[in-house]
């Protein structure tokens, strides 16, 4: 039932065991993982990556996937934002010439945004990371088979690479970037998300 969804959200947050902490690296997580997805694009435009047509059109069909993805799990949460979210997004697809109205029809489930409509958006919510596993697969085929435009580490003398102090120091930064994510999320949790 649509209407439980709000309350369910609450009843995470509240009732179970460590739910809170879930629900908050969950979406700042996810708020997080859009912002290393814009370096990475922005870093692909630097190099020119766009000549790898084929890199180039996988990875921008995973970065419309996961736009999507972010859009129907904001909707889940079933509050007003995000009911008027899903109002205004979907009516968007109505601009499609010919066939808009209808898509419009389909997604809504009816005449309106109703609790199909959230249904479908869970389903989708859960289906779509396994489309989009293969496409990162397919991404990094076709990135292994076409090589990068990277100029980084191209030194040519790959058997004689030591793990460090190279390397240790890049798993430092990551370690080190992770513990501010979990202080960041634990001491300032919601203020990626609505006011």
């Amino acid at each position: 039932d649509g209407s439980m969804a709000f309350n369910v959200v609450q009843y995470i947050m509240y009732e179970v065991n460590y739910g809170w902490i879930f629900r908050i690296f969950h979406f700042n997580g996810a708020s997080l993982f859009f912002v290393f997805l814009y370096l990475h694009i922005f870093k692909g435009l630097f190099l020119m990556s766009y000549r790898l047509k084929k890199v180039w059109a996988s990875g921008l069909t995973i970065y419309l996937l996961v736009m999507m993805e972010a859009f129907m799990g904001y909707v889940l949460v079933w509050a007003q934002m995000s009911f008027w979210a899903a109002v205004v997004i979907t009516s968007l697809l109505s601009v499609i010439p010919i066939w808009g109205p209808s898509i419009v029809m389909w997604v809504w489930s009816g005449f309106g945004v109703t609790s199909a409509t959230l249904k479908f958006f869970f389903v989708l919510h859960f289906l779509v990371p396994w489309g989009l596993l293969l496409l990162v697969m397919l991404h990094l085929i076709l990135l292994h088979s076409t090589g990068s435009t990277s100029s980084m580490y191209c030194h040519g003398d790959y058997d004689k690479v030591c793990f460090g102090p190279d390397y240790w120091n890049k798993d430092m930064y990551n370690l080190i970037f992770w513990f501010l994510f979990l202080g960041f999320s634990l001491f300032y949790p919601f203020s990626l998300g609505d006011p």
